[in-house]
């Protein structure tokens, strides 16, 4: 499984080097010297590398639903992983999240975008925590409400980049010059928007793997931008952030027969009474019930 997982990952940082490529090479040819787009093939064949991405993702998927192997669709089985590298492998990528967001607020140029940017470094600095703590969350199986609220937090934070992308591009009239940001981010907050599910019990894995994959190399295809180091951290963090959950994915399949048992008190049923719990039961409705008989006299 973890072979799988491994490849998953690696052709994903393949095409995503591709597509970084094709991206660099569109930025040094197919603008002028006043940053306007000029007739270039690199306006095309960007376009061309992103769909065949989409479409190469999109054959893996029938792939592991014909494997015979399911998916996990509990949070506390998929986070919990095969290796004690998991929690501290969590941290360095939260961490890289919060160096980004830290070198953003003492980098961000005096413009009328610095509040926002200062918000988006705050966010950030909260979901690398939160990336963290996720992972704690399953090791230590914590409340589900404190994985729901962790899980939120990254999803607020690129909806916040969102914003601050349109705004700060609306009104340029290049379109390429930041198409590729808008598509990375868009990418990765429906990816994260799928991994919230596996804490709000609405476990999607196979479209939670297909946009980690996409958002995670459309990231990389946005590091070939030029834009504040600060936001390449935490794109790069993004980037690791599902590449992180397709490894999971992937590695924690498993054989029908060999399903999980789910021990988790707040999901499971609860046992049902003892036989002598149900005769004390019976014996006291009875008395209610003659006690009324007798009232009604």
């Amino acid at each position: 499984m973890r072979k799988n997982a491994l490849t998953i990952c690696c052709f994903t940082c393949a095409f995503g080097a591709i597509g970084a490529f094709c991206r660099w090479l569109q930025n040094q040819l197919a603008f002028d010297e006043a940053g306007l787009p000029a007739a270039s093939a690199w306006n095309y064949i960007v376009p061309l590398v992103i769909i065949a991405a989409a479409v190469c993702f999109y054959t893996f998927i029938p792939k592991y639903k014909r494997s015979g192997l399911a998916m996990t669709s509990d949070f506390y089985d998929t986070f919990a992983g095969g290796t004690m590298l998991l929690v501290p492998g969590a941290w360095v990528i939260g961490g890289v999240m919060i160096l980004g967001s830290l070198i953003l607020i003492a980098t961000a140029d005096e413009n009328v975008n610095l509040v926002l940017f200062r918000i988006l470094a705050v966010l950030g600095v909260l979901s690398g925590v939160s990336f963290g703590l996720t992972a704690v969350c399953a090791r230590r199986r914590f409340h589900p409400g404190l994985a729901c609220l962790f899980s939120t937090v990254p999803i607020i934070q690129f909806c916040m980049w969102l914003i601050i992308s349109y705004k700060q591009n609306s009104t340029n009239p290049t379109v390429w010059a930041y198409a590729v940001e808008i598509l990375a981010v868009a990418a990765a907050l429906v990816a994260l928007y799928f991994f919230a599910g596996y804490t709000y019990g609405r476990v999607k894995p196979y479209s939670t793997l297909y946009s980690a994959m996409m958002g995670a190399f459309l990231c990389i295809v946005a590091l070939a931008d030029d834009r504040n180091f600060g936001l390449q951290l935490m794109l790069v963090s993004a980037a690791a952030m599902q590449l992180f959950w397709a490894w999971l994915i992937v590695s924690r399949r498993y054989k029908p027969e060999d399903a999980p048992v789910k021990d988790n008190p707040v999901t499971d049923n609860p046992a049902p009474p003892a036989a002598e719990e149900l005769s004390a039961n019976g014996q006291v409705r009875q008395i209610v019930e003659a006690f009324r008989a007798d009232e009604q006299q």
